[in-house]
Formats: structure tokens, C-alpha cells, sequence
């Protein structure tokens, strides 16, 4: 078994007045015995829903988004039995989750390509997260979903135009999983009013959610974005997850 370039991350979520924890798992598949390994794994509903799916390219995608997603619950509940771990579709399509002893625990999940994201969370503190691959081709799509208020923002960035478009994205994807309306709300209404510039990311604010922002990160040809509570004080050790995801930028 070759293991695949995987990173986990126990986060802490410090509020003004308590604290929670969060876990966090990025992974990069493309072998096909790194899928066989995944297979084992799945509880009996997911392996049912596993055989209805007919095409490698959902079939990746599946099983991508479930490996990050039990190796994030797995990183905040401490329940390495990834078997024990189950992610069933709610009637939005939203992911359920549950894990033996962990009431109330919740996960975000995304995925591109051969890259799987997810963030595992308690109820009581929501969060979300996106990822996508930065493409020009990409770029007319993106625009119809942006107001002009934001294009006029990310122009004044000195950071190419479709990476920055993407961040936009990202960052209202993410807020629509918080929200778990998907794409079925017009994304004009996750407006971004603000982007401040940090070392290592952007910090996104919304116009009409005031309450939740987003730490958003490139990833070489990827932009991700994480939503969380405005008063939730978060730090990711970007450095150690661009370092363990080299290669997909390869």
C-alpha cells in the first residue's frame, strides 16, 4: 500500500469566552490501491451506495471526500476505527455524520479532482469549508455568480485575477455549506465586502453574514477556504500543509 500525501490537523477554535476543537484533513489520491484501502473502510450504507456508482470519476470523488472526511472526525474525536465512521446524504445532499460515543458531531466535506478537504466540527460551533482548482477556462462561469463590487475589489490585489476570482468562490461555497443551501440559493447573496491581506492567507468578510468569515489559502493550482464564526479565533499551520501536498501541485 502506498500511503497517499495526507495532511490532519487538530485545530483549536478559541471564542471570547470558551473554546472548541475542530479537525482538520486534506488528502491527495490517485492510486488505485489507495482507493481499495478506502473501500474497506466504508460502513454498509456507504458501501452500498459505493456499488450503485458507475463512473471513475464520481467513484473518485467518493471516495476522496470520505477518506478526508473520516480522517477529520477521526482527528477531533480520537476514534481511529474509520470503519465505526459513517457519512450518509441528508435530504439536501448535505453530509450526516456519525461516530460511536461522538453525539452531535458534523463535517464539511469537498472535493476536486484527485484532492479531498474536510473539516470535522461540534454543532454548537458551524463551520464549512471548499475547495477548487484555479483555471482561466473557469473564469466566465465564476463571474456570473460575483457582483461587481467584488471584481472591483479583487483587482486591487497584486494576485492573478482567476486565482482571486476562485478565492471568491471558495469562500462563498464554504459559507453555503455553513448554511446548507448549496447551490440552490443565487451565490450573490454570500457577497464578499472585504478581503485583508495576511502573510500566509486572505481573511474574507461577508455583507449579508456579518456573523462568519473565511480563511482563505492557496495551494498552488487550488484555492481553499474555510467559514467560521467571526469571533472564533483560528490558526492553521498553512507552512506544514503546503510542505505534506507538494505534489499535487506537481
Amino acid at each position: 500500500m502506498v500511503n497517499p500525501p495526507i495532511y490532519i490537523e487538530k485545530l483549536e477554535l478559541i471564542r471570547p469566552n470558551e473554546s472548541f476543537q475542530a479537525g482538520l484533513c486534506l488528502c491527495w489520491l490517485t492510486k488505485f490501491n489507495q482507493y481499495e484501502e478506502i473501500v474497506a473502510n466504508l460502513d454498509p450504507k456507504e458501501q452500498q451506495y459505493y456499488e450503485t456508482l458507475k463512473f471513475e470519476k464520481r467513484i473518485k470523488s467518493y471516495l476522496t471526500g470520505r477518506l478526508a472526511a473520516k480522517k477529520a472526525i477521526a482527528a477531533l474525536t480520537g476514534n481511529n476505527n474509520l470503519a465505526k465512521i459513517a457519512i450518509q446524504r441528508g435530504i439536501f445532499t448535505q453530509p450526516i455524520a456519525t461516530c460511536e460515543g461522538q453525539p452531535n458531531i458534523q463535517v464539511s466535506i469537498s472535493h476536486c479532482e484527485d484532492f479531498g478537504a474536510a473539516i470535522a466540527f461540534p454543532e454548537a460551533h458551524p463551520m464549512g469549508i471548499d475547495l477548487e482548482k484555479i483555471a482561466i477556462k473557469q473564469n466566465q462561469v465564476i463571474e456570473r455568480e460575483v457582483t461587481e463590487a467584488e471584481i472591483n475589489l479583487i483587482k486591487t490585489f497584486p494576485v492573478p485575477y482567476e486565482k482571486m476570482l476562485t478565492l471568491l468562490w471558495t469562500a462563498k461555497e464554504a459559507l453555503s455549506k455553513v448554511l446548507k443551501t448549496g447551490l440552490m440559493t443565487p451565490f450573490q447573496i454570500y457577497e464578499i465586502a472585504k478581503i485583508d491581506l495576511h502573510p500566509n492567507y486572505l481573511l474574507c468578510t461577508y455583507k449579508n453574514f456579518a456573523q462568519y468569515k473565511a480563511m482563505s489559502f492557496f495551494l498552488g493550482k487550488y484555492s481553499c477556504s474555510l467559514t467560521y464564526p467571526m469571533k472564533t479565533e483560528l490558526r492553521v499551520d498553512l507552512y506544514s500543509l503546503r510542505k505534506a501536498l507538494e505534489i499535487c501541485n506537481e
